[in-house]
């Protein structure tokens, strides 16, 4: 408890401070114990946290593993994780292969993806307080493993809060024992583009360590769409003996990305802007040429994992991590924001099966105890181009942010045909959030709240049967819920704040069918899911609030069919099928915006010679309502096909690839965000033909 109590302290640094002395009691915890178990049937080496996965009886789950990832040199990590039905991305300014200012949508959230659709990094959070994306961008793709991608908001009793949609891990861990294994890569491409990246292992017999660096330099498609980044990354894994490991991840990135944003299209009717269409006039114009923003950040995680016997595995995770985002705008009313997010998490659990009414139970229980603190200063001077750094703060967004959950989940084999599922999470979340304004002039305090205990609880139950020869069937229910984040609880403008901070907490109630087939030279999954959310938030481009919706529901089909004709040829085809609509109050009937119907994607591999395949990919996405466009009146976002060519190999110790994406050259975009005025509206464009070369050399 007392771990608990100075946890959870309000005071930034007094919280640095306390979260230090946290990672060493829970280093200190796990080697606490030293007695070794004597009924352990065997001697047990320990690389990892493998005694139960982390699946979810029932649930639709994919992991895509290194091959799959590599099979598409250039393309960004939100890219390799849209080929999974059912996600897909946004892109605002088409910094192709680096992922910058992309989000992942899972489910058709479009707009609040990022609030919905939970991200983590070996199992720690990356999703932030705000609306800003998880810094997925920052993960070196060269540098994982494989990615866990659970469907559906089962994922919300493992992993709490901001998984209405589910969750993605992403797992970089290179474990010790391995061989030692050093690599070099570059990328070359479009628009400027280029990538260096090194990475080295070193593993002994019970230590390993990985580093790896990664710097990127594009042009952009559009102008005023720079990109410059550099990345580090340094893990430390021990086996500290048979039962114990040990696992330190160090990171830092650095960011400066210029901002070309929207390109406008009116209609004819607005007298001066009479006819303007940007988008087919110059689609690489930008309407912001000296807008920009930086970010820098740093992350610690720490993993201990004592396995006292083949029954049991105890496992301590914490980190800590530090984001700095400054955006300056230049307009009529130019701008300057300054945001810096703290989070610290301690996250303990326990995996452990046990044998009851002639049944086995695999067993995960934990603990998650995480706080925030979040500070957003935002400056206007309203004098046109002359504003920067030097503006008068208008106002100033603080926010602390604890949430302490509880939660198990068991599965058992009923007998060889059955299978079921049964978890619970249940969460509580305390707030204080203020609001000064003018603090340059005299800091007034014009709103502050402190937020009531709110309790919230999610749950899964899920059942499999085993067709035997006829593949399997899946089912599960579900419910999660979503904390409102600080964007939408202030508004995202220093002219533009809630007049108080208690937006409800949005739930979710899923439910979701499902059959998997498998042989040698055929993989089909098929799934169909219906959601019911209450209190969804939304912004609505009326009022200039984000307000609570009515209840809303999605729903959609999805399948994915992989098949081996020969070993040379082989197909992929990744469809889904999405509905999401307003099911009462003013907007009842209307699409969600952002939300495309359909998307396919079908994929062709040849194996040419040893060694090289040649890939052709052809992409649909349909029609979508615009962002803001709740009332359905403006025209939708058009829909597009894409079709790219790849061809990679590899000589020894040597990969080469080639991707050519739009060989087509279309012009299309997939975000839009809708005016007041029919058939004005703003788009952001994406690249048209664009080409990657990628040289990777294996040590």
């Amino acid at each position: 408890m007392k771990v608990i109590l100075t946890f959870i302290n309000h005071s930034r640094e007094k919280m640095k401070k306390k979260f230090y002395h946290l990672i060493l009691y829970s280093i200190l915890v796990t080697f606490s114990s030293e007695t070794y178990s004597e009924n352990l049937e065997k001697e047990i080496t320990v690389t990892a946290s493998k005694l139960i996965n982390n699946s979810m009886t029932g649930s639709s789950t994919v992991i895509l593993s290194k091959n799959d990832i590599q099979k598409y040199p250039g393309a960004s990590l939100p890219e390799i994780i849209s080929k999974v039905p059912g996600i897909s991305f946004k892109d605002l300014y088409g910094t192709t292969g680096f992922g910058s200012y992309q989000t992942i949508d899972l489910r058709g959230f479009a707009d609040t993806s990022s609030s919905n659709t939970l991200i983590l990094l070996n199992g720690h959070k990356l999703s932030n307080i705000d609306l800003s994306d998880a810094d997925l961008v920052n993960i070196p793709v060269n540098s994982i493993e494989r990615i866990e991608i659970i469907k559906g908001n089962s994922a919300s009793v493992l992993y709490g809060g901001n998984a209405t949609a589910g969750a993605i891990n992403i797992i970089t861990n290179q474990l010790p024992g391995t061989e030692d294994y050093y690599q070099a890569s570059t990328t070359f491409g479009s628009f400027g583009q280029f990538e260096g990246f090194v990475s080295g292992t070193k593993s002994l017999e019970n230590i390993s360590v990985t580093g790896n660096s990664n710097y990127i330099v594009t042009d952009g498609y559009r102008r005023n769409n720079a990109l410059r980044q550099k990345t580090g990354n340094l893990e430390f894994n021990f086996n500290i003996n048979p039962k114990h490991t040990l696992h330190f991840n160090l990171a830092a990135h650095d960011r400066y990305i210029e901002l070309p944003g929207d390109v406008p299209v009116r209609s004819f009717s607005e007298g001066p802007l009479n006819g303007l269409d940007g988008f087919s006039i110059d689609p690489r114009s930008t309407d912001t040429p000296r807008d920009f923003a930086t970010n820098y950040g740093q992350k610690i995680f720490i993993n201990s994992s004592y396995m006292p016997n083949n029954n049991l595995e105890i496992i301590n995770d914490a980190s800590y991590r530090f984001t700095k985002s400054q955006g300056f705008f230049f307009d009529e009313f130019s701008s300057h924001t300054d945001a810096d997010i703290y989070v610290s998490s301690y996250n303990p659990k326990a995996k452990f099966r046990f044998k009851k009414f002639g049944l086995t139970f695999e067993n995960i229980s934990g603990l998650d105890l995480n706080y925030t603190y979040y500070r957003s200063d935002r400056m206007s001077n309203n004098i046109g181009f002359a504003a920067g750094r030097g503006a008068a703060t208008t106002n100033v967004y603080k926010f602390s942010d604890t949430n302490l959950g509880l939660y198990y989940n068991f599965e058992t084999e009923l007998n060889s045909l059955n299978k079921i599922g049964l978890g619970a999470r249940f969460q509580g979340n305390w707030l204080k959030a203020t609001d000064f304004v003018g603090p340059a002039t005299g800091a007034n305090r014009a709103n502050s709240d402190s937020l009531t205990y709110d309790p919230q609880y999610s749950y899964h139950l899920g059942y499999e049967r085993s067709l035997e020869d006829y593949g399997n069937i899946f089912a599960r229910l579900g419910r999660s819920f979503t904390y409102p984040n600080v964007d939408q609880r202030v508004g995202q403008s220093a002219w533009n704040v809630n007049s108080d901070f208690k937006l409800r907490t949005q739930t979710s109630n899923d439910f979701e069918i499902g059959h998997k087939f498998q042989n040698n030279d055929l993989n089909i999954t098929n799934s169909f899911y219906y959601m019911i959310l209450r209190a969804e938030i939304y912004y609505d481009n009326v009022d200039f609030l984000n307000k609570n919706l009515e209840p809303s529901k999605r729903y959609g089909f999805e399948s994915s069919v992989n098949y081996t004709l020969n070993k040379y040829v082989n197909f992929n085809n990744s469809f889904a099928f999405t509905k999401a609509k307003m099911r009462s109050g003013n907007y009842k009937g209307n699409e969600i915006p952002g939300v495309p119907s359909l998307t396919n994607t079908l994929e062709l591999n040849l194996n040419l010679i040893d060694n090289f395949t040649l890939s052709t990919e052809l992409f649909y996405r349909s029609t979508a309502r615009m962002i803001n466009d709740t009332i359905n009146f403006q025209p939708k976002i058009p829909e597009y096909y894409l079709v790219n060519i790849g061809l990679k190999g590899k000589i020894k110790n040597t990969r080469v690839s080639l991707l050519a994406n739009n060989i087509l050259n279309k012009s299309y975009y997939n975000y839009a965000v809708s005016g007041n005025t029919h058939n004005a509206y703003n788009v952001y464009p994406l690249p048209e033909f664009n080409i990657f070369f990628k040289l990777s050399q294996d040590f």
